[in-house]
């Protein structure tokens, strides 16, 4: 009877613990991965852009825990995403109180067409091409695994 009751009376503090987890995050970066396992070459489970909400549920070694829709459950890290409120507004810079659309953009760790466009235009000595070239490769997941297995940059166990 001593047990069950010291189990009920912890209930409550252990429900409030696992809700002191939950937060909504904000992702940061122009394009990223929630992934399988909390790897940077774990397989991609759904691809998420700067402004998406997802609910993390746990944050260890620097990956939160995330759901995704029809309760899927995924890992992103953190330097990808915010915890903190993002308010997006539409004024004028730093005199103004808020961040210029330039500002949000590059604070997001990339260009939007219309900064790159500006910033062609200003720097019309600079070759674009290998970046250009860069920005449209693509690595599938795959290809990253077997990579890293070949340079012996896995660990023994996750070989595959």
């Amino acid at each position: 009877m001593n047990a069950l009751r010291k189990a009920l009376l912890s209930l409550p503090l252990l429900l409030l613990a696992a809700g002191a987890l939950a937060a909504t995050l904000t992702v940061l970066v122009q394009e990223t991965a929630v992934r399988k396992r909390p790897q940077f070459y774990a397989p991609s489970l759904a691809k998420v852009k700067a402004g998406d909400k997802l609910e993390a549920v746990a944050l260890k070694g620097g990956w939160y825990k995330v759901t995704l829709e029809e309760e899927q459950v995924g890992f992103i890290h953190q330097s990808a995403v915010t915890a903190k409120k993002v308010r997006l507004t539409s004024g004028k810079g730093i005199g103004a109180g808020a961040a210029t659309a330039e500002e949000i953009t590059l604070a997001g760790k990339g260009f939007n067409a219309s900064v790159e466009k500006d910033y062609r235009g200003e720097h019309a000595e600079a070759d674009f091409k290998a970046v250009d070239e860069m920005e449209n490769s693509r690595l599938s997941d795959e290809a990253l695994l077997k990579f890293m297995s070949w340079g012996g940059l896995l660990p023994s166990k996750e070989k595959p």
